[in-house]
């Protein structure tokens, strides 16, 4: 389940116009070369969706992983030729990510939450699941950017 809440996290947060996404500067507290998953709110939602609609189940846990994992330096490229300008990965301190979650407006639970779910993620996070044909859902990244990032920032 964190994996999904985290995951799903993701490409929101590319969402949070940081001012140096504008600058070409993609700032993470994550590793640059560890791939993670990037899934789009969308696959969550109709995850979620058919799991609801189904006949009931007694508990269980369902990992949404998106289509490939990738990693902030690919995420990076794949900016760079999505939006025609050169995105740069950079990897910041967890109090550089902090003034940047306050900067774009977040209050201090959220911004503990975000800084929190990073380093679990970074210091040694094993996924409860592993990545399935189940699991794998179909958006791309490069997709979710030209239909949501792309239109908000200046050419």
């Amino acid at each position: 389940m964190l994996r999904t809440l985290v995951a799903a996290g993701v490409r929101p947060r590319l969402l949070m116009r940081d001012p140096a996404l504008h600058e070409g500067m993609l700032r993470t507290a994550m590793h640059l070369e560890r791939p993670m998953p990037w899934v789009d709110p969308r696959d969550i939602a109709e995850v979620a969706a058919a799991r609801l609609l189904a006949p009931w189940t007694r508990g269980g846990v369902q990992a949404v992983h998106g289509p490939r994992d990738l990693s902030f330096a690919e995420v990076a490229d794949l900016l760079t030729g999505v939006l025609g300008r050169p995105v740069r990965a950079e990897r910041i301190a967890d109090d550089d990510l902090r003034a940047v979650l306050r900067g774009v407006g977040l209050g201090e639970a959220q911004v503990e939450a975000i800084v929190g779910m990073s380093a679990g993620l970074r210091d040694g996070f094993v996924a409860e699941q592993a990545r399935t044909v189940a699991t794998t859902t179909p958006s791309t990244l490069e997709r979710w950017v030209t239909a949501h990032l792309r239109p908000l920032l200046p050419p």
